[in-house]
């Protein structure tokens, strides 16, 4: 593509073509009627031009320097002069190109030699004097600047005078639905209604008692003091939260080719939450998103972090490929894209490649806006090739950071310091082990097997071999686990308990030391003795280094060195699967390569003591060779008395390895090195262009951003927020999350390709509203939630039965027909929970919804990863708390998220699609967490009226007395204990329409 022959249309010719005019072109020429030049352009030659040569010869930067999108394009030529010269074909660069002449257009790669016929199009063309109607002297991406001026969402917000009132909002839905004939449903009954408040505005249903304190409520203002309690709880920012973070495609893993986890991300999510929980006005709300660590860098701590935080916003954007930094390009393509659409309604991302095909958008805008973001270093994830997390932003100030820093390296230098000393004292306690050591028993433990401490049988337990032996103050007890050659899969149960006999009896079993053996080890004082972990490879050495959430379990801890050796307890009560299953409430050595682990006890005083135990293999692995124990007596005082004495020490501050300090961090932006990008040809980083200055949309004016010397993203959001996009945007948004359907069905979307708005004085109305209440959300919802528009029912046939409950109702034909996408609101369009909102409602119905806000996932440390594209990053975590808290992955999606249409992670949702299929119903019949919740509700509802109280709680209403009847009849003969007939009719309750829709 770089040769002269290839380059370009424009390239300078060595030889004029010989003309050649075939009969075709004589026939057009000379045989068929005259055609106007016009209509000979439309249908004949732009075709022509936009299927083969727009590809390189239109957009920001055309190849050669000639642009064949407007008459001024090729009128001007290219970067060897004239293409085009009007009646003489045979002069004509174009002409000679196409004819591959000096020059071969369209080249090979790029579909090769026109037809015959196509030749012929375009040299009558040129030879009629090349008549072109496009004047293009005017236009902005798709659009000429007259119609992105007049576009109806770029116009300025209107005045409307008067105080603002619900009835407002329903004279300009009524007026709509007037003039198309369209009858009003009449309002919905009063627990239609508390029942789709209480979701919209929390998530979550309303409790029997708000149900029946509403009803008793016959003052006119009973609904609007249900708003406002709603208003005022904290599940309502959970809720809007939720409604944002489907928007800005939130995330806790990057999504490249591992998909790495984002173990700060949850700092953003919950800053979302509190913002819509504290009524944050929107335009700071999105300053902060876009700018925060800028805006936010004068204020005091907690100002500062939360600017930090803020921009998560920007750092969330999703990573691609194997090598991240590679294709950055893709990454600012997420941002800018999702930007426009969330903030702007425009699909800024399709400028990248060339401007905008229909909306007013170019290239060097689309780059302009890359500049910025090119000037911004966003929180590195990790990757493959390039390994762990980096530039996480601090949340403290550089002094705070600085002085915690200096604090930890004061105590690692003392720590040097006292470690130095213990290699003397290692060499000490062995040689005093050297001439007093006994061996006691040895043996080995093979591949899953258990083996006595004292028989060497296999499959003996604790209770069996019991032996006896007379031990001294400061003598020890020694059990060594050896890993033999095929060393990995050694991780070893421990059972060992110790018992004093005779008049002071006692007991010391390595089961006590579970509960505190994290906080407690390496060496552990237990009634008088004490128990050291040590590796006995070179000498005793105590396991110093603490390991907390082994494998990211929160109840697996240990002591080791290095990974290994290792000697670690699991303090649930159940089984923790890791490496491994390891059971529950037990004591574990691991040895290393070619390092031994020890547990030793020190004898607290002369006597008897009886011995017993058992090792098991707990780590089978075929074609291993498991390990080998050996039991020591050390019948050396001294040694013992070393060990406590190390053992002491190594409790003191100054022996106990400092933790670095926990500097808190956010997944964030912060501004670096300012830069103005290069237009990036036909989308390719490889092919850059002329830079273009970092600016404004040049349709809304075309600023210059970033003359501070940073980035320009305070200024990019000042334009923002200030734009009227932005207020109709956002409140098109909250109107979808109220009715279902925004007043622009497109709501990423306010361009030629949206939907126009179905009532444009409405949406202009709210948005002034909106800015004059300070961009705050809740005035808004107090507007739209007290109008009849919002308190209609979804309507209801007059012949159906009075005893039929509302919810088996079936719409009325009337105004479906008429209108059946309910475009003109005359009654109010049921709706399916979504996925978060039935989980929250299962668990709220079960009685096991934590309500508290949860902070980070258990992901592993991050020094533990090694995913790979092959092993890429994937977990589920369970949890009782909101459906939002649950860790949301981008490559694998969380299973019961994606089957109930939860928000897609990798991409703006604008709004949820409700789908059916029948893997929906299997969840209801198969799912483990569903049945669970029905037999958690089912056991809360008993008693004599449990079928009126699963009513009351499930669907907040009394049940019919056919419904009651069906019931008894339903439990009377379903098999089983009455449990498991009350958990089957919990089942069906819960999977039903009733507690799945919303009127």
């Amino acid at each position: 593509m770089n040769t002269p022959r290839r380059s370009s249309i424009a390239a300078a010719p060595t030889s004029r073509w010989p003309l050649r005019i075939s009969g075709l072109l004589a026939a057009l020429a000379i045989g068929t009627p005259a055609i106007a030049d016009e209509e000979f352009f439309e249908k004949q030659v732009r075709p022509l031009l936009v299927k083969h040569c727009f590809e390189c010869h239109s957009g920001a930067k055309s190849g050669g320097g000639l642009s064949l999108e407007t008459a001024a394009g090729w009128q001007a030529g290219g970067e060897s002069g004239t293409a085009i010269v009007p009646n003489k074909p045979d002069e004509s660069l174009l002409i000679d190109a196409i004819n591959y002449g000096s020059m071969e257009m369209p080249p090979a790669d790029k579909g090769g030699k026109l037809s015959e016929d196509e030749i012929a199009v375009l040299t009558q063309w040129v030879a009629m004097g090349a008549p072109d109607p496009r004047s293009g002297m005017d236009t902005i991406g798709g659009m000429s600047r007259q119609q992105a001026e007049a576009w109806w969402a770029f116009q300025p917000l209107p005045d409307f005078a008067g105080e603002p009132t619900s009835e407002q909002i329903d004279a300009l839905v009524n007026a709509e639905s007037s003039r198309r004939s369209l009858s009003m449903a009449p309002p919905a009954d009063k627990r239609t209604l508390i029942r789709r408040a209480t979701y919209d505005l929390i998530g979550l249903p309303p409790r029997p008692e708000d149900v029946d304190r509403f009803l008793a409520d016959d003052s006119a203002d009973a609904f609007s003091k249900v708003v406002e309690r709603l208003l005022a709880s904290p599940q309502y920012g959970v809720r809007w939260g939720r409604h944002w973070l489907d928007v800005v495609r939130y995330a806790d893993t990057a999504g490249e080719n591992t998909d790495r986890p984002l173990p700060h991300a949850w700092r953003y999510r919950n800053w979302v939450l509190d913002a819509f929980n504290r009524d944050m006005p929107f335009d700071e709300f999105a300053r902060l998103q876009i700018c925060g660590d800028i805006a936010m860098n004068s204020g005091d701590g907690n100002a500062r972090a939360e600017g930090i935080i803020a921009t998560g916003y920007l750092a969330i954007a999703r990573r691609f490929g194997h090598d991240i930094d590679k294709d950055i390009y893709l990454t600012h393509e997420d941002l800018i894209d999702n930007l426009g659409k969330n903030f702007l309604g425009l699909t800024l991302g399709c400028a990248r490649c060339h401007d905008h095909k229909y909306d007013a958008v170019t290239a060097e805008d689309y780059y302009a806006l890359y500049g910025i973001f090119a000037s911004t270093r966003l929180s590195f994830p990790g990757c493959e090739p390039q390994g762990q997390p980096r530039d996480l932003v601090p949340l403290l100030d550089a002094a705070a950071v600085e002085s915690l820093q200096a604090d930890y390296a004061a105590k690692l230098a003392s720590y040097e310091q006292q470690t130095q000393l213990l290699p003397q004292e290692t060499i000490r306690l062995r040689d005093l082990a050297t001439s007093a050591t006994q061996l006691i028993a040895e043996s080995q433990v093979d591949e899953g097997q258990s083996v006595a401490l004292w028989t060497g049988e296999m499959g003996s337990d604790a209770s069996a071999g019991k032996r006896c032996l007379t031990l001294r103050r400061g003598e020890t007890l020694q059990l060594t686990v050896l890993p033999n050659e095929g060393h990995g899969a050694d991780t070893t149960r421990v059972e060992l308990e110790i018992s004093r006999i005779g008049s002071r009896a006692a007991v010391w079993n390595v089961a006590n030391l579970i509960s505190t053996f994290a906080s407690s080890g390496p060496a552990m004082a237990d009634n008088g003795a004490a128990w050291c972990l040590l590796d006995v490879t070179d000498g005793p050495q105590f396991l110093n280094e603490r390991k907390t959430m082994v494998s990211g379990q929160p109840s697996l801890g240990g002591w080791a060195i290095g990974d290994t050796p290792l000697s670690l307890v699991n303090a649930s009560e159940d089984p923790v699967s890791v490496w491994t299953s390891l059971p529950g409430k037990s004591f574990f050595l691991h040895p290393g390569h070619l390092r031994n682990v020890a547990v030793a006890w020190v004898c607290p005083e002369d006597g008897e003591y009886q011995i017993q135990g058992t090792l098991t293999d707990s780590h089978p692995a075929a074609g291993l060779d498991g390990i080998a124990f050996r039991l020591e007596h050390i019948a050396a005082p001294k040694y013992g008395e070393g060990l406590v004495e190390i053992g002491k020490r190594l409790s003191s501050t100054t022996m106990q390895p400092p933790v670095p300090p926990a500097i808190p961090v956010a997944y964030a932006a912060v501004d670096s090195s300012p830069v103005d990008a290069p237009v990036q040809l036909r989308g390719d980083p490889e092919q850059p262009g002329d830079a273009v200055p970092r600016r404004w949309l040049s349709i809304f004016g075309g600023e210059r951003v970033g003359m501070d010397g940073g980035s320009g993203r305070r200024d990019l959001a000042d334009r923002i927020v200030q734009h009227p996009l932005f207020a109709r945007v956002m409140v098109n948004r909250i109107w979808q999350n109220h009715f279902g359907r925004g007043l622009v069905a497109t709501p990423n979307d306010f361009g030629t390709r949206g939907d126009p708005p179905t009532h444009p004085e409405l949406l202009d109305w709210l948005a002034v509203q909106f800015r004059a209440n300070g961009y705050r959300v809740k005035p808004l919802h107090r507007l739209i939630m007290l109008s009849a528009a919002y308190q209609r029912a979804s309507s209801v046939p007059e012949e159906l039965s009075s005893d039929m409950p509302r919810h088996n109702a079936i719409a009325s034909a009337a105004p479906a027909a008429a209108d059946p996408e309910n475009l003109w609101l005359s009654h109010f369009s049921p709706r399916r929970l979504t996925a978060e909102e039935i989980r929250d409602t299962l668990l709220t119905a079960s009685g096991q919804l934590d309500y508290s806000f949860a902070e980070a996932h258990p992901f592993p440390p991050a020094a533990e990863w090694a995913y790979t594209q092959h092993t890429p990053f994937n977990a589920v975590y369970e949890t009782d708390r909101r459906s939002v808290f649950l860790m949301v992955q981008r490559q694998r999606r969380h299973p019961y998220l994606a089957l109930f249409d939860g928000a897609d992670p990798n991409s703006s949702t604008a709004s949820r699609q409700a789908t059916t299929v029948p893997t929906q119903a299997l969840y209801f019949l198969n799912d483990p967490f569903f049945h669970a919740q029905a037999a958690a509700f089912a056991s809360r509802t008993s008693g004599d009226e449990q079928i009126e109280n699963a009513f009351r709680v499930l669907f907040q209403r009394a049940a019919s007395d056919s419904e009651v009847q069906v019931a008894e009849r339903f439990l009377a003969s379903y098999p089983g204990t009455p449990s498991e007939k009350w958990s089957a009719f919990a089942r069906v309750l819960m999977a039903s329409n009733e507690f799945l829709y919303l009127d």
